[in-house]
């Protein structure tokens, strides 16, 4: 009894002992364990920094630099809601004196992405849910020939009128025959590629498209809900921002192959159909490839009319494809950059459930403060931006913006959109399931109301509010 509490007293004493010094260095600690052999070598006197890999949820040791010596860099006074600034130090959730620094492991790669996250404005409050959700996140499903991924209401809850896929097509590889229960809008994010279609009169369509080639901006197309269609990349391969028109998208009966639906009919019933022997269709896949190569390559750039079949209903009247860089911009009054919208009131015929922009802002310029009466979707092309949206009730939530970002901004919340870089463009687009855009700016606004109305409101002076631009800045410098 008395040997066996001895073991355990020194056994005791030996692991109160680990000190930045090795234990096993202690004279009477190595006698001990030589004397004991088996019975104690299970103890393990490692520090826990040693381990090759961090333990969590368990009560941390700073050996080499004591929690008060931790940086707790504040924001650089005055506090007008600026981006904070870590100093270059990983992020830390503390700004005017509020907070603390992390004790625990955070991922400080995405904190340093979303530092509004971290150490939002003072003008942040209530509770906002999230509404932004980045590609890089989304499971990419990689195809031979190809890759897509997506982004649905069960990633981005809030976006329930759209939702977005990011398609990758290798040279000369297409997407099969299909077509949509809800309307399909792509923008060409890069390479060349051919459409074709049919609209409900048997009317024909194909058109090359092309992304943003030699300083020029690319091209969209919008095909109807219902239009069955393909999409074939050229020699340089395709990549596509789609668009539909049902946050759900991925809902059962929203999306129908051709081969899937050849595959589950009888196959006397396709062949009677198609007027063929049911011998020459053995080879039907059985399971649709959602991408597939190309047995021959198609005609290069600029020669769509090679591959035109002669349709004795003629072509479709109004254009799938439009034209992008044939647009003239809008420069902002304000100074800041420059727009172009596209919508079926104004430019784009056949795009009746798709309105969108194309938004260029100038480094340090801001998306004026705006509103929509649809929900507005945004894709960040290039550049870094922040926006902070307002939903009413005295709350507010501030968000960061990367390339490859999305984001729903829901119908009357107020917005801006402002680009962080002072040296490079933030390039993004705004799409809202409308047949036109529309938007109402704050300053506009303020500008036209009775001017007493406004300065006694925000308690300035007449002659301010009588500076206030009676347009639309839309981007200010």
């Amino acid at each position: 009894m008395f040997a066996r509490l001895s073991h355990l007293l020194l056994a005791a004493l030996a692991a109160a002992s680990i000190v930045s010094a090795d234990p096993s260095a202690d004279e009477e600690v190595r006698a001990f364990i030589a004397r004991e052999g088996a019975a104690v070598r299970s103890l393990n006197f490692g520090r826990r920094q040693a381990a090759s890999s961090q333990t969590r949820h368990l009560r941390p040791t700073y050996d080499e630099e004591p929690v008060t010596r931790r940086s707790k860099r504040d924001i650089t006074p005055p506090d007008v809601g600026q981006v904070a600034d870590f100093g270059g130090q990983d992020p830390q959730p503390i700004r005017n004196g509020n907070g603390d620094t992390f004790l625990a492991n955070s991922n400080h790669e995405i904190d340093a992405q979303n530092p509004d996250n971290v150490a939002a404005p003072t003008t942040d409050a209530g509770t906002v849910p999230n509404l932004k959700w980045s590609f890089s996140l989304s499971h990419t499903r990689l195809l031979k020939g190809g890759w897509v991924r997506e982004q649905t209401i069960t990633d981005l809850p809030p976006s329930k009128d759209l939702a977005a896929a990011e398609i990758r097509l290798s040279p000369n590889a297409y997407r099969e025959l299909h077509w949509h229960r809800v309307a399909e809008w792509g923008y060409i994010l890069n390479g060349t590629g051919r459409i074709s279609a049919i609209d409900e009169s048997g009317r024909s369509y194909i058109s090359d498209v092309k992304g943003p080639l030699n300083g020029t901006d690319p091209d969209i197309y919008y095909f109807p809900p219902g239009v069955p269609h393909s999409i074939q990349a050229l020699d340089q391969g395709l990549e596509i921002l789609l668009i539909f028109t049902d946050g759900n998208f991925d809902a059962s009966g929203t999306t129908f192959m051709l081969s899937d639906w050849l595959a589950h009919t009888p196959l006397e019933v396709v062949a009677q159909n198609l007027g063929v022997n049911t011998s020459v269709l053995a080879n039907i896949p059985q399971k649709d490839p959602y991408i597939l190569e190309s047995t021959v390559p198609p005609p290069s750039l600029g020669h769509a009319a090679d591959q035109e079949v002669a349709d004795p209903a003629g072509h479709v009247p109004s254009p799938y494809v439009f034209h992008i860089g044939q647009q003239e911009k809008t420069v902002a009054p304000g100074g800041g950059g420059w727009v172009k919208i596209q919508d079926s009131v104004t430019n784009f015929p056949v795009s009746k459930l798709l309105a969108s922009a194309l938004v260029v802002v100038e480094p340090n310029g801001l998306r004026e403060l705006h509103w929509h009466v649809n929900d507005e979707w945004l894709y960040v092309i290039s550049g870094h931006g922040r926006a902070t949206a307002f939903p009413g009730g005295s709350s507010a939530r501030t968000f960061d913006f990367q390339p490859g970002d999305t984001a729903v901004f829901p119908i009357s919340y107020g917005h801006y959109v402002k680009n962080l870089s002072p040296t490079e463009p933030l390039i993004f687009l705004e799409l809202f399931k409308s047949d036109r855009f529309v938007d109402f700016t704050a300053t506009q606004w303020l500008a036209l109301m009775p001017r007493q109305v406004v300065a006694d409101l925000l308690k300035v002076p007449v002659s301010v509010v009588e500076s206030f631009a009676k347009e639309k800045q839309i981007i200010v410098a």
